[in-house]
């Protein structure tokens, strides 16, 4: 067997190779964004930004979720996301889940006078993994169905980074890009 061989084998396994935490669908986050960019149609304004999220479990492997997020953007624009809905999770490995989630989405567009908004349905699915003890991540994809401002519906690709620093409390690193609107910024969670 060659070097090559041997390192992609243990990428492979390294989803697996950690300890056997359970991952929690019990809890609230908040993120600050200091870079968010909206790029749609003749628009391009940068800023910043803040999210607050929460997920609970309600029967065995489902959970609904809450996420609210605003976005302070040059030029006087304000963007501001609710979205709320339900997921579920299925392991696939010992520390690796799979997740689904879905639900519906409003988000509102203000620049001086101007004021739009729109209500849609979300859907994605993502993974989640604790690649190391204490080193959660989490990807996917995430499409959001609304039409406001010249934000249209599209598809998304969100990646996240958690360090555990006990079993209630982690920080860490998420991005989301695609489409018209990409965040990227700092977390921290609780889980309870």
């Amino acid at each position: 067997m060659n070097a090559k061989t041997l390192i992609c084998a243990a990428a492979l396994a390294l989803p697996f190779a950690a300890s056997a935490e359970q991952l929690s669908y019990r809890y609230v986050d908040v993120a600050h964004f200091p870079e968010a960019e909206i790029d749609a149609d003749d628009v391009d304004v940068d800023g910043d930004g803040i999210q607050l999220r929460g997920s609970l479990p309600v029967y065995q492997n489902i959970f609904a979720l809450a996420e609210f997020q605003s976005l302070d953007l040059d030029f006087d624009v304000d963007a501001t996301r609710f979205m709320v809905g339900a997921g579920g999770h299925w392991a696939l490995g010992p520390n690796l889940d799979i997740i689904a989630r879905g639900g519906l989405v409003h988000v509102e567009v203000d620049a001086g006078r101007f004021d739009d908004d729109d209500t849609g349905l979300f859907a994605g699915v993502r993974l989640r993994s604790l690649v190391a003890p204490k080193i959660e991540v989490e990807g996917g994809v995430e499409h959001v169905a609304v039409d406001v401002a010249g934000i249209d519906g599209d598809t998304y690709l969100i990646g996240e980074g958690r360090y555990n620093f006990t079993q209630q409390f982690s920080a860490g690193v998420l991005i989301t890009v695609g489409g018209d609107t990409s965040v990227f910024g700092a977390q921290g969670r609780f889980n309870f």
